[in-house]
């Protein structure tokens, strides 16, 4: 008995002297990191439609284009004052009798908006190529030289998709929004003749009225 017990108390100091030879191990030590705020919720969470007079205004100082010639049907009829007054928001008291905007949307007010983004992005494009100096949006001088329009490489389609979101909604797109304008460049083209200017113009054409005619133009 009395040697067992000694061997428990060899034990035991060994132990003791393991331990205290063993390096400390640090504590955890827990730092206080201050939480961030929860967003403020919007006290009136919805977009809003600009009124079609506005939505003019706006892309005609956007994309540099006069008010007065920015968007006419049949090319006499100004689209807001003249062809979608009411169906974008507008009002015509001496003549129509209404003195209030429409409170629900109108089934052709999409398309009014369709048909002003059409018109104010291909008056863009046209005035780009007449006058390439001035050219804000299609700017061919960067892939066709004297007259010889080749195929726009990728620099181009991504400077020109850049230049597209910074006119209209004035801010940089995303890397995937580049990616999407760019690659929408291979279905314009497919099937039409390699080279040709007139395919490019047509890629600005529909890219701008896919970015004017979008929620965060439409809407603020």
């Amino acid at each position: 008995m009395k040697k067992l017990k000694l061997v428990g108390l060899a034990a035991i100091a060994a132990l003791a002297a393991a331990c205290a030879s063993a390096p400390e191990t640090p504590y955890l030590q827990i730092t206080a990191v201050a939480e961030t705020p929860a967003p403020v919720p919007s006290a009136d969470p919805r977009v809003k439609f600009k009124d079609g007079e506005r939505y003019l205004r706006d892309l005609s100082a956007n994309l540099n284009i006069p008010r007065e010639d920015i968007c006419k049907e049949l090319s006499r009829y100004d689209c807001m004052s003249d062809a979608f007054r009411i169906v974008l928001g507008g009002v015509e008291a001496p003549n129509l009798l209404v003195n209030e905007p429409i409170e629900t949307a109108a089934l052709t007010s999409p398309i009014a908006v369709d048909r002003v983004a059409l018109h104010v992005c291909t008056n863009r494009v046209r005035m780009d190529r007449e006058a390439p100096a001035d050219a804000v949006l299609f700017k061919a001088g960067a892939f066709g030289k004297d007259g010889r329009a080749k195929s726009p490489d990728k620099a181009w389609l991504n400077a020109t998709a850049d230049a597209i979101y910074g006119s209209i909604l004035l801010r940089s797109p995303s890397e995937r929004e580049v990616a999407t304008l760019a690659g929408f460049y291979k279905q314009v083209a497919d099937g039409r003749p390699a080279g040709s200017q007139d395919v490019a113009a047509d890629w600005v054409t529909l890219s701008c009225f896919t970015v004017a005619s979008s929620l965060e133009a439409v809407f603020y």
